[in-house]
């Protein structure tokens, strides 16, 4: 079945880039039902949406920041609360460095979040409640679903709704065309069960932000200011809206639909703030001018959360090289928040770019006494250590890290470094071959594999471990392989 689905999304993709993308019709279709566990099972969803993160990584801009990317994937995890629809889901969440707004679902539970929808989102409520449509999208299993009603309508149009879903996040022209074309065929032949999926969505949606402790209301005020962005933007319409049409009658159902909740005061939105100040540092085309944006934006009062903004004016003077600069303004902020995770990584990354190595690796030790169990913070002295030739006492975290995250090939290649450089050979190739999996480069990771048999010795366990790994990788790689 996955080969069959990955055949048509190829198919789909290079039709689309070509221009040649053909859409049959697709009116009268009968009441869609749940059909999807008969057709796709849970597992090979989850293989499905591997598969896919592993090519993305490959093709997508995402970002690596280890304070976003551990922000990102708190917020996830804070939709799947106990109390939630979405409880016991494990979602997967990263951030794709791209301005457009959009964000997108994928099979086995991954969701992409663009930086341009980061920005667009005024509160961290909005940006929840967008991200909670996205997870009722993955709970109530819409692509499996759709992948069910495929039986029973054309190949062409199925394939141009997973191509559009799944490039949703590419950002790049033929992707967009995918979705213009898809969206725009969709509208025309009025596919009522596509309309229903995005009801339920936002209905469920609701439910799992307002157990994660947000205001109902988060949903509707986002959608009303996407409305506008329909009014101004009809010709060049952000991704977003073209895979998720807001209407009137969508907002006013939406509206009614959260009064039935109580008012309830939002979490506190500072790390939202600071990752969004963050990101405007990241997307910035030339270091000066963000800078001078900063600078200008503080001067005239005008930001959401100061200290926010004094915090992204100090990764921009970081990022021009103004290091003096920078320690008086993170100094200043941690005299206030002497604590706070974001301003003691800050501080050392400033000294680390400064060259003072000593000094850089002394404040994330009394970071790390501080603030013990903090990832990002985790990850950061990890790399610095790396960094100044302390390979041993980065793999001794490194090794912790993964075990947390072993899906990040970026910890994979870090924890590749630290265990070669200190001699540890059998486990530097075998992070580098998962490494190479992640990436999607099947070939390469099973070469280190059998590099890594070369330096187990006779250790029965390890050998068979290795074999065993070997010889999944190459059964995966087979499936996907088929009908390319």
């Amino acid at each position: 079945m996955i080969s069959a689905l990955r055949k048509i999304i190829t198919t789909t993709l290079i039709a689309s880039l070509l221009g040649q993308t053909a859409f049959a019709d697709t009116g009268n279709l009968p009441d869609l039902g749940d059909e999807s566990a008969a057709v796709i099972s849970p597992l090979q969803e989850r293989k499905l949406g591997e598969e896919f993160m592993r090519t993305a990584r490959s093709q997508l801009d995402i970002i690596d920041d280890p304070e976003l990317n551990t922000y990102i994937q708190a917020l996830g995890h804070t939709l799947s609360t106990k109390k939630s629809p979405a409880a016991n889901e494990e979602f997967h969440l990263f951030i794709v460095n791209n301005p457009s707004v959009n964000a997108f679902a994928v099979p086995g539970g991954y969701i992409g979040v663009h930086t341009g929808l980061i920005l667009a989102t005024e509160t961290e409520s909005e940006l929840a409640s967008v991200l909670a449509h996205e997870s009722a999208h993955i709970i109530q299993r819409h692509i499996p679903r759709l992948i069910a009603q495929s039986q029973r309508t054309t190949v062409p149009a199925m394939a141009a709704l997973l191509a559009a879903i799944l490039l949703a996040g590419s950002g790049n022209q033929g992707g967009e065309a995918a979705i213009a074309l898809t969206t725009a065929t969709l509208v025309q032949k009025q596919l009522n069960f596509t309309r229903e999926f995005e009801q339920e969505a936002d209905r469920i949606g609701m439910s799992i932000l307002t157990s994660a402790g947000y205001d109902a209301r988060a949903m509707p005020a986002f959608f009303e200011r996407m409305q506008t962005y329909t009014r101004l933007y009809e010709t060049n319409l952000p991704e977003f809206l073209r895979t998720h049409p807001i209407t009137t009658r969508r907002i006013a159902e939406s509206r009614d639909h959260a009064e039935h909740y109580p008012v309830v005061k939002n979490p506190d939105g500072t790390n939202f703030y600071h990752i969004q100040a963050k990101i405007r540092v990241l997307a910035g085309e030339r270091a000066g001018n963000t800078v001078n944006s900063f600078k200008n934006n503080l001067a005239s009062g005008q930001y959401p959360h100061k200290n926010a903004e004094r915090y992204g004016y100090v990764w921009a003077l970081l990022a021009n090289k103004q290091y003096p600069e920078a320690r008086h303004e993170i100094r200043e902020l941690l005299t206030q928040y002497p604590r706070y995770n974001f301003y003691l990584i800050a501080q050392a990354e400033i000294e680390m770019a400064a060259g003072n190595y000593t000094e850089a690796l002394a404040l994330y030790a009394a970071a790390a006494k501080k603030i013990p169990d903090d990832f990002a913070l985790a990850q950061r002295y990890a790399s610095a250590l790396l960094k100044t030739d302390h390979p041993a006492e980065a793999r001794g975290l490194l090794k912790k890290l993964v075990r947390q995250r072993p899906d990040d090939p970026a910890l994979q290649k870090m924890l590749a470094t630290a265990a070669g450089n200190s001699g540890t050979l059998f486990e530097a190739h075998q992070a580098l071959a998962e490494y190479y999996y992640l990436t999607g480069n099947t070939d390469a990771a099973i070469g280190q594999l059998q590099i890594a048999r070369r330096h187990a010795g006779d250790r029965f366990y390890f050998l068979s471990s290795l074999d065993a790994r070997i010889k999944e990788i190459r059964d995966e790689a087979a499936i996907y392989k088929t009908n390319k």
